[in-house]
């Protein structure tokens, strides 16, 4: 089963590449605006404040309804479905809240020109091309905000995927790659996409993906920073965070994710950022303040 994970930005989409891989290999396609169009219709959750969550803008009172958590676990459930569904192939960035141990994911990064990504924001939004790169930045940043939320550098490390993209040849015309270099491309990376998809244990990944997923929604309401993690339905919870009352976070924790379907035992443990900071400020007591009257 076929699973392509294609990191790109704004205006920044290789069309005629996701055109010919999913003819070829009969792939459903999830752009980022789908995915996030689905998670609100099945976990009754606004388009808007999903799309805040991604992109790290601020939401009213989000320390106590934890609104970011809930959204962004909503989409790692919503993607784990789609994977288990069948193949498929998503095209933009919200595929980097698939962790890299689920195998069988062929990774393909798109730098996409700035002249083809002006030129579409022109032709299709209709913006002059000033309007077109400020939008252009505005959306770039935020894909910051976002890999920060991941813990990431950056969404467009090549380490992390299996093929980059060469923009070498353009159609002017449509603002895309060439349907030659298209075609060479795919002829290049055709055994690579098999070879990755033939693990024996893809299957076992994905389920452990759509497992931890969950456990993640049902934990989300808490606020802790955690670390979910599934092995065959053995889940292990890492907090990451220093917590008030750790001996009842870890019940809360293991009580709710006890409840999730596919969890047959559940484990906690202590991660390597629980002891930075403090719960007390650490005031400075001995420099020289102005007293009130």
């Amino acid at each position: 089963m076929t699973q392509i994970a294609i990191t790109c930005g704004i205006y920044a989409s290789p069309y005629r590449v996701i055109d010919a891989l999913s003819a070829l290999y009969q792939c459903t396609v999830y752009e980022d605006p789908v995915l996030v169009e689905q998670t609100g219709q099945a976990y009754d959750l606004k388009t808007d404040l999903i799309f805040k969550s991604i992109q790290c803008r601020q939401i009213p009172f989000d320390n106590f309804t934890h609104d970011r958590k809930k959204c962004l676990a909503a989409l790692k459930v919503q993607i784990s479905q789609n994977i288990l569904n069948g193949p498929c192939l998503f095209s933009g960035i919200l595929s980097n809240l698939i962790p890299a141990s689920v195998s069988g994911i062929y990774r393909i990064m798109s730098a996409t020109p700035m002249q083809v990504r002006r030129q579409r924001a022109m032709n299709i939004d209709h913006l002059s091309s000033q309007a077109a790169t400020n939008a252009i930045a505005r959306s770039d940043h935020g894909e910051q905000r976002f890999a920060a939320q991941l813990n990431l550098d950056s969404l467009w490390d090549p380490a992390r995927h299996n093929l980059a993209l060469e923009w070498k040849k353009i159609d002017a015309a449509a603002h895309d790659m060439t349907i030659e270099a298209v075609n060479q491309g795919l002829e290049k990376i055709r055994s690579d996409i098999a070879s990755s998809t033939e693990n024996a244990d893809k299957i076992i990944h994905a389920l452990d993906f759509n497992i931890s997923a969950r456990v993640d929604a049902a934990l989300a309401g808490l606020g802790h920073q955690l670390i979910i993690e599934s092995d065959s339905g053995h889940v292990l919870v890492t907090l990451d965070r220093k917590v008030m009352n750790l001996a009842r976070a870890q019940k809360e924790i293991m009580d709710l994710a006890r409840e999730v379907p596919g969890v047959k035992s559940v484990k906690t443990k202590i991660g390597p950022n629980f002891y930075k900071g403090g719960i007390v400020p650490n005031w400075d007591l001995t420099a020289p303040f102005k007293r009130k009257t």
